[in-house]
């Protein structure tokens, strides 16, 4: 299991502080490791100031008349958005990191080869496990996105769940990439049987993908190689992409959380393509070209439209 970042460290032992479950021996463990090492006091330093910094916005009454306006289109929201902030400040998949066989963190892409020869090739920020029992062969993704490789073998079908979507073959390749809105799947050789639970099996060949939404399997599409499955060739490609989808894909190959201030921002339309190592070069072209502000805190980007 891929060790948590001293960022992402800091920001566990300052939820804890902050949860009132902290126990006398908790403030000693942290004070402990906070006095480890420079780096840990500099990262908890980093996690202090922007802990207090989402106080202060919250406090707008307390800034001259000329500043409080600008504060409280911030506020409401901001309120808001404390409210999840042990969502937001855990790292992700720090749960699912408990259960999970093989997980990655954002920006890394890692292969797996299988007993049964299958090659699984895992994007960034996304978790799954599997299992081969009963003649069948069985793979869970719990978060963000996988090639499969599928190792020819009627006897044993090769069993895909991810979320409420079901997937079933016997030997191919595909993609399968599960996020907030639902469930896309990309067939680039062979044949799939794709389902939800308790619903009839539909085919999906080579060049079609299908998505899943609202628990609803849609009819079959096109497959747009070049976009869909850019990540394989370290690239990010997006034709006319909502901002929130670029984000949403971005913070694959990103650590920083992005939380949207105000809605008008998150439909603006994206194109452009970009390595996959590279996200600031999609933040800046995204301030660049956008009528949007992006503020950079700690772990966390504030997306608000420009006025």
């Amino acid at each position: 299991m891929t060790q948590p970042s001293l960022l992402d460290q800091a920001r566990q032992w300052q939820v804890l502080l902050h949860s009132g479950r902290a126990t006398a021996a908790d403030r000693d463990a942290a004070q402990a490791w906070r006095e480890a090492a420079p780096e840990h006091e500099q990262a908890l330093r980093e996690v202090e100031g922007l802990w207090s910094l989402l106080g202060q916005i919250e406090r707008p009454a307390e800034q001259p008349q000329v500043r409080v306006r600008r504060h409280r289109r911030w506020a409401a929201p901001l309120a808001c958005a404390a409210m999840l902030l042990l969502a937001l400040w855990l790292p992700r998949g720090t749960w699912i990191g408990l259960y999970a066989d093989i997980s990655t963190q954002p920006g890394e892409v890692r292969e797996l080869r299988l007993a049964d020869g299958s090659l699984l090739t895992l994007n960034g920020d996304s978790a799954l496990d599997w299992q081969f029992v009963d003649g069948r062969r069985e793979v869970r993704l719990y978060r963000g996105e996988a090639d499969f490789q599928v190792a020819h073998d009627p006897a044993r079908p090769f069993m895909v769940s991810a979320g409420e979507a079901r997937i079933r073959v016997t030997g191919t390749r595909f993609d399968v990439r599960l996020e907030e809105g639902g469930v896309d799947l990309a067939v680039s050789e062979g044949r799939v049987l794709a389902s939800s639970e308790g619903r009839e099996p539909l085919p999906v060949v080579g060049g079609q993908q299908v998505q899943w939404r609202d628990g609803e399997l849609q009819a079959p599409q096109a497959l747009d190689v070049r976009q869909r499955l850019g990540w394989q060739r370290g690239k990010l490609v997006f034709r006319d992409r909502p901002l929130e989808q670029v984000f949403a894909e971005l913070e694959r190959s990103q650590s920083a959380r992005v939380l949207f201030v105000d809605e008008a921002a998150r439909g603006l339309q994206v194109t452009g393509v970009f390595a996959l190592d590279d996200p600031q070069a999609v933040l800046s072209a995204v301030e660049n070209t956008l009528p949007v502000r992006l503020v950079r805190l700690p772990g966390l980007i504030l997306v608000t439209s420009r006025r």
